[in-house]
């Protein structure tokens, strides 16, 4: 892997590659769910540590937790049925390709 790194490195065919172009809408989808999941783990985990500090009072920080854990919940859950969509079409992509 080292070597295919430092073989195209300075390449020019790649500068103009967007990502977000190169997946489908369901990975696309299932990127979003896991970046907004992480997102709100980062704002809890932030808001634990104000509270630890006493920068934030506890009812506040406790209402905050429950309305981050409740968005959370939804993203997680829409994560795992796409999980599951991109598991299920797997599947039949493999059956159509399996030998009889």
């Amino acid at each position: 892997m080292e070597g295919w790194l430092r073989e195209n490195e300075g390449r020019d065919d790649a500068k103009g590659l967007d990502v977000d172009e190169a997946c489908d809408a369901l990975s696309k989808q299932m990127l979003d769910c896991m970046a907004s999941d992480m997102a709100v783990e980062v704002a809890i985990y932030a808001l634990d540590k104000a509270a630890q500090e006493g920068a934030v009072p506890f009812d506040v920080y406790m209402r905050n937790v429950r309305l981050l854990s409740r968005e959370q919940f939804f993203h997680r859950a829409i994560g795992s049925k796409l999980r599951a969509v991109r598991t299920q079409s797997m599947a039949s992509m493999a059956q159509q390709y399996a030998f009889p």
